[in-house]
């Protein structure tokens, strides 16, 4: 891992495990086992670092999730297939899941160009969703809404499960996989 990795290895932790106010620059260099002033070779401003760091999470979800999609599958498949890669993300990257809800409530605005980066990176799962739709499979809902009644309440589930407030075990995964796939799915089973 060179060095750019692992100072944004650290932020993670430190975010995860404090939040954004909770540590500095000088924090996140301890954290990595580097000077702090090689922090700043690498990023302009603790900004930077936390806007870097939000990129690098989109790329690996981005790379990790869509791994092995086939078309060749079914829509549930499919869906069943993604929500299985985030789970084992989740549960090798732990701080990433666990530092979700500070990059939720970063400023409008910062947000809004996070998200037009995740949709590049992320197309995978808004072409899932046209084609869901085109097939009658998915309900007639925009991509967000899609997104957040399928995805939101799992990444709850997870960092619930990481944080030890629940066991979810394989049979259970598959049960909360369905559950996530009856809200988004035009003729649910029964």
């Amino acid at each position: 891992m060179n060095k750019c990795d692992i100072i944004l290895d650290a932020t993670l932790n430190l975010l995860a495990s404090r939040g954004f106010h909770g540590f500095s620059i000088r924090d996140v260099a301890k954290e990595a086992g580097v000077a702090t002033g090689t922090v700043y070779l690498y990023f302009e401003d603790r900004e930077d670092l936390i806007k870097k760091l939000h990129s690098q999470i989109i790329e690996t979800v981005g790379r990790e999730v869509f791994v092995a999609m086939s078309n060749e599958l079914s829509l549930y498949q499919q869906f069943h297939h993604m929500c299985r890669n985030f789970w084992d993300l989740f549960k090798r990257r732990p701080a990433m899941i666990l530092s979700k809800g500070q990059f939720d409530h970063l400023p409008a605005d910062l947000l809004r160009s996070r998200h037009e980066e995740a949709k590049i990176v992320l197309e995978p799962l808004f072409t899932f969703f046209v084609r869901g739709r085109d097939q009658q499979e998915l309900k007639n809902f925009p991509d967000e809404i899609l997104f957040s009644l399928a995805f939101e309440p799992y990444f709850e589930i997870a960092r619930k499960s990481l944080q030890g407030f629940i066991v979810v075990d394989d049979d259970m995964l598959d049960r909360i996989i369905r559950a996530s796939w009856d809200s988004i799915a035009l003729h649910p089973e029964r």
